[in-house]
């Protein structure tokens, strides 16, 4: 029973972790200075009605308004009900393959939950939130400078330089041969955070496997834009880095 009910808690904290990615997906990106990621209370993007606290609650407000809002009746993006679940079984998923240490389970959530939204943002608007890169760079000098969790502090170091130059020095050789920029400064940084998460040794396999996927993007035609969305590609490639560094390590 206490199982059930640890496991009930997991769920419904996940539930609340996509609510709260879904609305960081919407607000960051947006250059309205009327809505922060602290004001307004949440609305919907149609009709901008305010939402009651029955309409916030994870998987069951979606499921009881039929997808639709209240007001407008207009359909809700079916991907704040895919983030939920999502963040729902990542959390069961990594408290449960490194169950000897909640603090280790917390960690990794923190670093999933930051790739996640940076991914989902670059995919639907080419654009990376600097506040959640250097976000995303300060866990990983913490955890691996204070406890070194997934690498050595010297390591970590070697991974945000590098991860940051790898970029910054191709976009400046495009740069000088076309005469324009050919990577956003935004993956520069998430990539700098990355390894500082995961150290130098993780950047080869990450960027080959991010760019590969970004590539994959375009070829199936999934997205036929010049501008292809780099940042997701890296940040799904380390997400699967990381549940494959866990899956190893704690299994």
């Amino acid at each position: 029973m206490e199982f059930f009910l640890f496991n009930i808690t997991l769920i419904l904290l996940g539930g609340s972790l996509g609510s709260f990615a879904s609305m960081l997906i919407y607000r960051l990106p947006l250059s309205e200075k009327e809505v922060s990621i602290i004001k307004p209370r949440s609305f919907c993007p149609n009709c901008k009605e305010q939402l009651s606290i029955w309409q916030l609650l994870p998987f069951v407000s979606f499921i009881m308004a039929r997808g639709q809002c209240k007001n407008c009746h207009q359909k809700i993006n079916i991907m704040y009900f895919v983030n939920e679940c999502l963040m729902a079984f990542l959390v069961l998923y990594f408290t449960h393959i490194t169950f000897s240490s909640y603090f280790i389970s917390a960690a990794m959530l923190a670093i999933v939950f930051i790739l996640y939204i940076q991914s989902v943002i670059d995919f639907q608007k080419l654009l990376l939130s600097t506040p959640l890169s250097f976000l995303l760079i300060i866990i990983g000098i913490i955890i691996n400078f204070k406890w070194e969790i997934f690498t050595i502090s010297l390591d970590a170091l070697l991974g945000l330089i590098l991860g940051y130059g790898i970029l910054f020095s191709i976009n400046l050789l495009y740069r000088i041969i076309r005469s324009q920029d050919g990577i956003g400064s935004g993956d520069f940084l998430l990539l700098g955070g990355i390894g500082s998460v995961f150290g130098a040794s993780s950047l080869g396999p990450i960027l080959l496997m991010g760019s590969s996927l970004t590539l994959a993007l375009h070829i199936l035609k999934i997205k036929t834009e010049t501008k292809l969305p780099l940042g997701f590609g890296i940040g799904m490639a380390s997400i699967f880095y990381l549940n494959m560094f866990a899956w190893i390590k704690y299994h």
